[in-house]
């Protein structure tokens, strides 16, 4: 089945209460699907092992990074392409895809560690720039502002906000739903800790001037499940609210809407994607501040923002 368009992380631990789950973000893949490609690997990063797949060649090196759930499989419609003109990779985050699990509860923190020796264990050498999807871009993020001197630019795809699980939930009338905010007390979901992940995130106040496009979904579909429609609804806002905060992160920076696309924007219209990474990486190269919006974007499929 497609998988889900919206993703608002209170909204999905709902879901996941009343018998759904954030996995439904995924597309998954059999593991042995992966194993034989000649441009991808089994990496063991020490007692684990990530897959990762890597094509093209040149720097900076982009860094792709899926949504909740996601695998490398998510970008299979701009990693060629992106490939023709830089190396590109997209890897299997703990648990997901051909990767071996975490044991136990984890969050975004152990996540960018295992990106970390996977980078170091796989010869993957900066400069980077970073894309990611949804929940991808957190880590994104987290891994940008702990890695400043090895970041290049970040590409924001209709990406989580910043301490989205917390202001979710906040924006929740009390008077709705008290079963589910209950169930919400524990928010972990496929082993990770959203609540601790998210609050992670709410640290990075800054990339500084590091070339930045956030890539907004012109249209969301409501999730599968018992979700009461004012939820939808304060959801949504605060989404795209948050989608204009991300700008704030660096003083070089473009925002586009994906006139098209749901949530996953790389699938509907992945020359949006293609089209944002490869000024980021004109951008690093030159080491030159982006091209106007209008510039990077052209056509009745966008609508720039800034």
């Amino acid at each position: 089945m497609r998988a889900r368009a919206l993703v608002l992380l209170v909204t999905s631990a709902l879901v996941a209460g009343c018998g759904g789950s954030a996995a439904n973000e995924a597309r998954q893949r059999p593991a042995l699907e992966l194993k034989g490609l000649p441009s991808g690997g089994l990496i063991d990063i020490g007692g684990r092992r990530l897959y990762v797949e890597c094509v093209g060649s040149g720097s900076p090196t982009v860094l792709l990074q899926a949504g909740f759930g996601g695998a490398s499989q998510d970008w299979e419609n701009v990693e060629p392409t992106l490939g023709r003109t830089t190396r590109t990779c997209a890897y299997d985050r703990a648990g997901l895809g051909a990767s071996d699990p975490i044991p136990g509860v984890h969050d975004a923190g152990d996540e960018i560690r295992d990106l970390e020796r996977l980078l170091e264990r796989a010869r993957i050498e900066p400069p980077y720039v970073l894309v990611g999807h949804s929940y991808g871009g957190l880590l994104t993020r987290l891994f940008a502002s702990a890695h400043p001197g090895e970041t290049r630019g970040v590409v924001l795809v209709d990406a989580v906000g910043r301490d989205a699980y917390r202001r979710e939930l906040a924006a929740w009338p009390r008077s709705i739903a008290p079963a589910q905010r209950r169930a919400l007390a524990r928010p972990v979901d496929q082993g990770v800790d959203l609540r601790a992940s998210t609050a992670l995130d709410k640290e990075v106040r800054s990339l500084g001037d590091t070339p930045l496009v956030v890539i907004t979904a012109a249209s969301e579909h409501e999730l599968d499940g018992d979700v009461p429609p004012i939820i939808y609804r304060i959801g949504m806002r605060l989404w795209r609210r948050m989608q204009a905060e991300l700008t704030t992160l660096s003083s070089d920076h473009a925002h586009v809407v994906a006139l098209r696309s749901d949530h996953f924007i790389q699938d509907a219209q992945p020359d949006v994607v293609v089209q944002a990474v490869r000024a980021v990486v004109r951008a690093a190269r030159d080491g030159a501040p982006l091209p106007p919006c209008a510039r990077i974007f052209t056509g009745p499929d966008v609508r720039c923002l800034a």
